[in-house]
């Protein structure tokens, strides 16, 4: 039988700024180590993303840039994009650093290999918010409307949305300290979710259910659970179309250390 690949979604909102290109090779190079089976085998500033660079090219590179972002590409099976971008200040307001990351995966233990990744984040960098999801034809229309998914095709999500409402409550997520304080750390521990658990002293990961791929083999099933999550966490948290378009949402108060 053909094995089946979907496409998944990730963005990671984290907290340390990442201020020079030293800090920013780092994370790079920690991606490298973590994950050697995911490794670019391309990087850019700018399109296009054609450059095949060892480790210490890219140090230069970014040092010899001072570029806040550098892009990667994977043209192997598992294929792959990516961005990683260091904090910034721009006119709407301070936006977390972030990577960024898009993979066509095939089996349950290259999603538990990813999903590995963004908990190493949480342990060794600190995560603010952090989803990981597959868009299916069934939610598109929804994630367009939300704005997880502003083109309606891949998902996406920035620090201006989250100040603005949460979009959704995803396949997978990670809450950062100041999602904790605003939700509570009971109530989203006891939210009826298939996983559920505390990752860091004022973290917590929720899992909608046992397999991405569920998605697409039970997505009714699945967004039942995520409507059930939904009525126990919100708040006037949670975007909710029904609202108007100028309503105000409760939302995170950040932080932006140094």
């Amino acid at each position: 039988m053909k094995k089946r690949y979907v496409e998944v979604d990730s963005t990671v909102l984290l907290t340390p700024s990442f201020p020079t290109a030293s800090d920013l090779s780092s994370l790079v190079e920690d991606f490298l180590i973590q994950l050697p089976q995911f490794a670019p085998t391309h990087w850019g500033l700018i399109e296009p993303i054609n450059l095949k660079l060892t480790m210490e090219d890219l140090r230069d590179l970014l040092q010899e840039s001072n570029s806040s972002d550098i892009s990667w590409k994977r043209r192997k099976i598992p294929k792959g994009w990516g961005v990683f971008k260091r904090r910034t200040r721009p006119m709407q307001g301070p936006q977390f650093a972030r990577h960024r990351l898009e993979f066509s995966v095939g089996d349950d233990r290259q999603v538990s290999d990813l999903l590995g990744y963004l908990h190493h984040l949480v342990e060794d960098f600190g995560v603010e918010y952090a989803f990981f999801d597959s868009m299916t034809a069934e939610y598109r229309p929804v994630g367009f409307a939300n704005g997880i998914a502003p083109t309606a095709g891949n998902m996406m999500i920035f620090t201006h949305n989250l100040v603005r409402a949460l979009p959704d409550i995803l396949w997978s997520q990670i809450f950062g300290p100041a999602y904790v304080k605003l939700f509570g750390l009971k109530r989203l521990l006891s939210a009826p979710a298939y996983k559920v658990e505390q990752v860091g002293p004022e973290t917590v990961y929720l899992q909608l259910s046992e397999s991405l791929f569920d998605m697409y083999d039970c997505y009714e099933k699945v967004d039942a659970v995520r409507q059930r999550v939904k009525q126990h966490l919100d708040d006037n948290i949670i975007f909710d179309p029904r609202n108007a378009k100028d309503h105000l949402y409760r939302v995170p108060q950040f932080k932006f250390p140094d």
